[in-house]
C-alpha cells in the first residue's frame, strides 16, 4: 500500500512524538547539500523538546562531526554498526557503542572486508570508494554519485555481487554500497542499534518508544526503522524505493512531497503544528 500523506494523520498521534529521528543522506540533505529550511528545523524541533538523533550509513567520523556541529543526542553510524551518544552528565563528552567492542575483532574483520573490496576494486572498473571511506570503523563504502560520473545500475549489481560472494553483507543508500562483514556478535541494522542506544542510555527500547518516535528516511537501508516505528515518514524521494520495501514488509507509513531537506522540515513543522 502507499504510504498516506503525512499531513493527513491525526494530530493526537504527531503531537504526542518526542523523538525524531531521521537519515541524513537525501533526507535531511539534498543531493550533498544541507537546505537552510532543514537546518532552522532542526533547531526549530530542538526548541519544541524533541530529542534528535541521526540515524545514517556514513562513517564513524561523520557521527562525531554531526553531534559536533549540530543539537543532536545521538548518531548511529555505519548502518547500524556503531553509535556516539552525547553523555547526560557532560554534554559535551561523547559515548561510544561499538556492535563488536573487542579491537582485534574490529581488525581482524577490516582484513577480510579489505581483501573483498580489492576484488571489486579488480573487477569492476567503475568502482571507486567514497570519500568518506578513511573515517569508516566496520564498514567500505563505494560511492555512485559523489565523486564522479554515476554508477550504472548494472555495475552496482556487479559490485554488489562480488562483496556477497567474498561473505559480506551489504547495504544501499541513495549515495553509497556499504559493505561489512558480521562479526561474533552478530548481524545489525539501523534499528538494532537504535533499540540498543535507547536501552544502554534512555532506560526505554525501540519497542516501548514506538509510539512517541516519528523515523524519517529515504531509501532501502532505511527500512528497518521504517518498520519498527509507528511513525514513519518517506520524503518525496522515497518513491523509486517504494517497491522493493514493500517486498520486504517495510514501507513508511507516510510520505511527505519535498525532497531531503525540504521534505524533513516539511515533517518537522507538521509535528510542531500540533504542539
Amino acid at each position: 500500500m502507499a504510504p498516506e500523506p503525512f499531513a493527513s494523520t491525526d494530530a493526537d498521534l504527531r503531537s504526542h512524538v518526542d523523538r525524531l529521528f531521521f537519515d541524513v543522506d537525501d533526507t535531511l540533505t539534498w543531493r550533498g547539500q544541507l537546505p537552510e529550511v532543514a537546518a532552522l528545523a532542526l533547531y526549530k524541533a530542538r526548541a519544541a523538546g524533541l530529542s534528535l538523533v541521526a540515524v545514517t550509513g556514513r562513517s564513524f567520523a561523520w557521527a562525531e562531526m554531526l553531534l559536533r556541529m549540530f543539537p543532536l543526542d545521538a548518531a548511529v553510524a555505519e548502518t547500524g554498526a556503531c553509535a556516539l551518544v552525547r553523555s547526560r552528565a557532560h554534554s559535551d563528552l561523547l559515548e561510544v557503542i561499538h556492535s563488536e567492542p573487542h579491537d582485534a575483532t574490529r581488525r581482524e574483520l577490516a582484513r577480510d572486508r579489505n581483501k573483498a573490496c580489492d576484488r571489486v576494486l579488480k573487477d569492476v572498473a567503475s568502482a571507486r570508494f567514497a570519500l568518506d571511506n578513511a573515517g569508516r570503523l566496520y564498514d567500505c563504502a563505494f560511492d555512485l554519485v559523489e565523486s564522479g560520473p554515476p554508477l550504472s545500475a548494472e555495475d552496482t549489481r556487479r559490485i554488489r555481487d562480488i562483496l556477497h560472494e567474498e561473505g559480506l553483507t551489504t547495504a544501499q543508500s541513495s549515495v553509497h554500497v556499504n559493505a561489512w562483514k558480521v562479526g561474533p556478535h552478530g548481524p545489525f541494522d539501523k534499528a538494532t542499534m537504535v533499540d540498543r542506544m535507547l536501552r544502554e542510555h534512555c532506560q526505554t527500547s525501540l519497542d516501548a518508544a514506538s509510539a512517541t518516535l516519528c523515523y524519517v528516511g529515504d531509501s532501502a537501508n532505511d527500512g528497518a526503522m521504517f518498520a519498527r516505528a509507528a511513525v514513519s515518514v518517506g520524503v518525496g524521494n522515497i518513491d523509486p524505493h517504494l517497491q522493493a520495501l514493500e517486498l520486504k514488509g517495510q514501507t513508511p507509513r507516510y510520505r511527505v512531497d519535498g525532497n531531503g531537506g525540504r521534505g524533513f522540515a516539511e515533517v518537522v513543522a507538521a509535528l510542531l503544528e500540533d504542539r
